[in-house]
């Protein structure tokens, strides 16, 4: 449904570059210690310290052995060495993994394939060239290799790259600061808020999720105000029409109301301000509203504000079971069940239901120049973890 009190509305594309223009890139950083920078996102490329590996490595697993001590071997006239449990003499063989450092003193690895073992004494019936199976120092990672650049998000895998090159710790943005003030009566309101809570932190933020306010000027702009430290400050409800459309006008009030409704259902009542240089999310309070309007800006804005992007939302595609309307000239945001590569329309219409966020698996983004899709078509479908 329409909000009858917003006038014009902003296409979901041109909201977007609107955020970028208020939303502040992140400058303060932290040092932070590798087991805790998981998710966090690289301030400053970052370069290999030391070689990997750092000494050399065995590449396969068998027996360490000097190479000129196998020149002769051979299926029917293998080599004789005997086993060792140190650095090998020329006519010794160690036993060894995969990736463990080449004992002191060894040239080359046979591989387990081309070795017997009996009685303390090992068998070679496939001759090695010297750095056979062995990794020199550094054949990895050479000191001062590029490793990471600035506004990576880190993951365990790059963790452990930048552990094997030496680094101990990294300088990483500081997570954005985000004020999240639900503006309703508490029943309305109070699942929405600390959905948009979890999202938040979910998306690199750092939420303070406050209680509800109610839905006038008096205590709505005493909130704000609390909250003009933070980085960012969403509001949940208070933007629809009727007696609880409050929050745009408090931001008209306090600062500058850039978009006055986004051209997205549903979400349409969805507006973008700022006070005292702090940006304004504010998002309508429906269910299904608060959460398209999220998705669609709060987690951009949390992506600019915290440097790096997030990785992309999956898509599933499948084919439609039956029809999905579209409100025209708005990108509709309707929700569906998938089952196997089959795709059912759930309560298009249902925005206030969590019924309908909890059997559905996602929604389809149907474009504004579309009329809708019909039964047996092909379409994407943004899956979610809300």
């Amino acid at each position: 449904m329409h909000d009858s009190a917003i006038k014009r509305v902003t296409s979901l594309v041109d909201a977007r570059r609107a955020l970028t223009d208020i939303v502040p890139a992140p400058t303060e950083t932290a040092t932070l210690p590798l087991a805790r920078a998981d998710g966090r996102v690289l301030a400053r490329d970052a370069h290999a310290s030391d070689p990997a590996p750092p000494e050399p490595r065995t590449t396969a697993a068998g027996v360490a052995v000097h190479a000129s001590a196998t020149l002769d071997a051979g299926e029917r006239t293998p080599v004789r060495l005997r086993e060792s449990a140190g650095p090998p003499d020329e006519d010794e063989a160690t036993p060894v993994s995969a990736g463990e450092p080449l004992p002191d003193g060894a040239t080359a690895v046979v591989p387990n394939g081309a070795v017997e073992t009996a009685g303390g004494e090992i068998s070679v019936t496939t001759p090695v060239a010297e750095g056979q199976n062995v990794a020199d120092v550094g054949s990895d990672i050479e000191p001062g290799d590029p490793l990471v650049p600035a506004g990576t998000r880190l993951t365990p895998a790059l963790l452990g790259t930048l552990a094997t090159a030496g680094h101990g710790n990294v300088a990483c943005y500081v997570e954005p600061t985000v004020g999240v003030v639900p503006v309703g009566r508490p029943e309305r309101v109070t699942a929405t808020g600390r959905t948009l809570a979890g999202l938040v932190a979910r998306w690199g933020g750092h939420p303070e999720a406050r209680d509800p306010v109610e839905p006038e000027s008096h205590a709505v702009r005493p909130a704000l105000q609390r909250d003009l430290t933070r980085d960012v400050i969403v509001t949940v409800g208070g933007t629809e029409a009727g007696d609880e459309s409050v929050v745009p006008g408090v931001v008209d009030t306090l600062g500058e109301r850039l978009v006055h409704g986004v051209a997205m259902a549903p979400g349409r009542a969805t507006t973008l301000g700022v006070v005292e240089e702090t940006p304004v999310v504010s998002i309508p309070g429906t269910v299904v509203g608060s959460l398209v309007a999220a998705t669609q800006l709060v987690r951009p804005a949390l992506e600019q504000a915290g440097g790096g992007t997030l990785s992309p939302i999956p898509t599933t595609e499948a084919q439609l079971t039956g029809k999905l309307a579209s409100v025209p000239g708005e990108r509709t945001f309707a929700r569906v069940t998938l089952d196997d590569e089959t795709a059912t329309p759930v309560a298009t219409g249902a925005a206030t239901r969590w019924s309908t966020v909890a059997s559905a698996d996602g929604w389809v983004a149907v474009p504004e120049a579309s009329e809708g899709y019909d039964a047996g078509e092909s379409v994407t479908v943004e899956r979610w973890e809300l």
